[in-house]
């Protein structure tokens, strides 16, 4: 139920919230550019609602209209895009502010392509606010706009949702079977029959010619085709392909042209439309998008691998987040097939988890793993540690406000140069951090022998992430700290239409 004001005023608030990506077309846009501000969006609402009342508009036509209604009437309006800054729309009469994630340690300063919006300060000028979800993004907002711009650090606040009903003395390692509702498309190792002889071409020796026998017929001989190892090699050339075009894509910003599959090399993967999907032993979870390099998945896939390669009691679950299952899978059985033999499971899920089903997963976990190289927020990480889940991470970018050695094996990396994400000049204008594969692997087999062997020790990891993410995003210290800053938006809008018009002058 909404309260009236932002903090407590007389007046009732309207809050206007949009992303490009709504409840309908979630399922579809898996691994699109920003479908994550969807989930992003969804996390604030229930804060939100809090503070005035809460509409979602599907076009921009709408907040201008809602705007001049409801300001009519003395009530007080704002609209919070959910989008990247050079996304969202300026120009309207409605305060505008921008909630947004970011992964780098500089902000882009160009107006590439001819579209000005490319230069942040641009739309910094223009807007009325903005909310960044990591205090190291709000930070270069802060330095860029030279204090001007109200601006406010705040992540998505998770914690009543996955950690309120929690043992706060933390939980202790499970050993037995568990399961995870699934309706989707399931790759698991152990029935995969992986192997590498299947990713070599095996050279035929050469027939004996036969005898020349004169005025003797000989029988006709049966034609061996070969398409089908021509196929197959025409396949290996595409998924080199694929591996070199993510590479191309990571460093330049520019996608690389993609050879059609002609042919399906790897074992099919078991598809189901429903199961209930068991694990057991020391289970790792990790959520991603395979379209997105910086999550270093191959890394972490082979890190795990290596790791456990002797060891059937530990389990790696990796939920991909992408609406096209061909994008990945040829690439993924691949490498499987490299690593084989190895006697840990890994378990790959191809599909949307509705809200218990990701429930399920949670509790099915023991660890959490993010092996990124750079993170805006990491929302799957958060709420992971809110439900007493320990991690495996870097503690780098927007991860630093609310990681340390006490609820994560901390995983090493060092600065490297790089490009904006959507910076078509592939310039290396930035940094992210390059990941420490032996570090990865080190913290795979450290966190193992914890869960097995010392299960107190285990609680108390499980104990720290609960008590550190109640008091980074818990319900009320977002929402009074959202308050408070609407409350500077809207008080300074009349001010920044002024700066604005000037500066169309």
């Amino acid at each position: 139920m909404a309260q009236d004001g932002f903090c407590g005023s007389t007046m009732n608030t309207l809050i206007l919230i949009g992303s490009k990506i709504n409840q309908e077309s979630i399922q579809h846009s898996l691994g699109k550019p920003e479908y994550s501000y969807f989930f992003l969006m969804k996390e604030f609402i229930p804060a939100l609602q809090r503070l005035g009342t809460v509409v979602e508009v599907k076009n921009l036509d709408e907040v201008d209209a809602l705007y001049d209604l409801h300001s009519a009437q003395g009530r007080k309006v704002i609209f919070l895009s959910f989008s990247p800054p050079q996304q969202t729309p300026l120009g309207l009469r409605c305060p505008t502010v921008p909630v947004f994630a970011w992964e780098f340690d500089s902000i882009p300063d160009e107006p590439w392509g001819g579209d000005p919006r490319n230069d942040w300060r641009y739309v910094f000028e223009r807007i009325q606010g903005c909310i960044a979800t990591s205090s190291e993004a709000a930070d270069l907002v802060r330095a860029a706009t030279q204090g001007r711009l109200p601006v406010l650090a705040a992540p998505a606040p998770v914690w009543e949702r996955f950690g309120e009903n929690e043992c706060h003395q933390g939980l202790l390692p499970r050993q037995s079977p568990r399961h995870i509702a699934f309706s989707g498309v399931i790759i698991d190792s152990p029935i995969l029959g992986l192997s590498a002889d299947g990713l070599v071409r095996k050279i035929e020796p050469a027939a004996a010619p036969e005898p020349v026998v004169e005025a003797v017929a000989q029988p006709e001989m049966e034609q061996v085709s070969e398409p089908a190892v021509v196929s197959r090699w025409a396949e290996y050339r595409r998924i080199s392909q694929v591996l070199f075009s993510d590479w191309w894509l990571e460093f330049t910003g520019r996608p690389r042209k993609v050879e059609e599959p002609v042919a399906i090399v790897a074992p099919p993967p078991v598809a189901v439309a429903a199961t209930n999907l068991q694990v057991e032993g020391v289970v790792y979870t990790t959520v991603l998008n395979p379209a997105d390099g910086r999550k270093n998945w191959i890394d972490l896939i082979t890190a795990f691998c290596w790791a456990f390669r002797d060891e059937p009691g530990a389990t790696l679950v990796v939920k991909m987040t992408h609406h096209n299952l061909e994008h990945y899978r040829v690439v993924l059985m691949t490498l499987l097939s490299r690593l084989a033999p190895f006697s840990c499971r890994v378990v790959v899920l191809h599909g949307f988890l509705e809200d218990d089903q990701y429930r399920q997963l949670v509790d099915a976990s023991d660890y959490y793993v993010n092996a990124s190289s750079c993170e805006g927020l990491c929302l799957p990480l958060m709420e992971f540690l809110c439900a007493g889940k320990p991690a495996l991470a870097p503690r780098h970018t927007a991860m630093a406000d609310y990681l340390d050695s006490s609820l994560a094996f901390l995983v090493r990396g060092a600065l490297e140069p790089t490009c904006w994400p959507h910076d078509p000049t592939g310039m290396l204008s930035t940094h992210r951090y390059r990941l420490d594969w032996q570090s990865l692997m080190e913290a795979f087999r450290a966190s193992y022998a914890l869960a097995r062997d010392d299960a107190r020790g285990y609680q108390k990891l499980s104990a720290a992430a609960l008590r550190r993410m109640k008091a980074f995003c818990a319900f009320m210290p977002v929402t009074d700290a959202l308050g408070a800053f609407f409350e500077q938006v809207v008080d300074d809008s009349r001010g920044v239409e002024t700066r604005v018009r000037s500066v169309a002058r």
